[in-house]
């Protein structure tokens, strides 16, 4: 049986990705230029930061992972993927390696080396968009398997962009 982490909007600056069942819920917001995850903790009463990050657009893009944690390189903290390859592998807070990667048109994580996801984002425009949980070992490691999918998500939506501008300017170029 699959968990469902539901999204308030479709933003992945501004929003709350939360599973009432199981008491999770998570808060994305953005200061001036870094992008914050926060967890809720019941213990303490209040948000605890698990991951920050800044995707400048003339500068490295750098991530810090964890309450405490100092600001890396992204290219630090990721594997480096092939060539022409847009998936992105890391460590999770859990200790295993996993990737997001597009599989149809779908965002997916699979654990790095094995075939088959163990998270699907379903991306609704009229809906609530949302990560489908199919493999409940994942929920562990949930801190930064948010924090990069918030990453890859943006970092897909971005080629996206560039590729429809690139469309556009070349229908243009042919028309004019």
């Amino acid at each position: 049986m699959s968990v469902n982490l539901h999204f308030a909007n479709g933003s992945i600056r501004n929003t709350t990705i939360s599973c009432d069942s199981l008491g999770i819920h998570y808060t994305v917001s953005k200061n001036r230029k870094v992008i914050s995850l926060s967890r809720w903790d019941g213990r303490t009463n209040s948000n605890v930061v698990v991951g920050e990050f800044k995707l400048p657009f003339f500068r490295k893009d750098r991530i810090r992972v964890g309450p405490n944690g100092k600001w890396q390189p992204m290219r630090d903290y990721f594997d480096k993927p092939g060539m022409f390859s847009t998936s992105m592998t890391f460590r999770s807070n859990n200790g295993v390696k996993y990737t997001w990667k597009e599989h149809h048109g779908h965002l997916i994580m699979t654990r790095s080396g094995k075939k088959g996801a163990l998270i699907k984002y379903h991306r609704n425009r009229w809906k609530s968009s949302y990560l489908e949980v199919l493999d409940s070992s994942t929920i562990n490691g949930l801190d930064t398997i948010l924090l990069t999918f918030l990453i890859a998500e943006r970092k897909k939506r971005k080629r996206r962009e560039t590729r429809t501008q690139q469309a556009e300017a070349i229908a243009s170029g042919v028309g004019g």
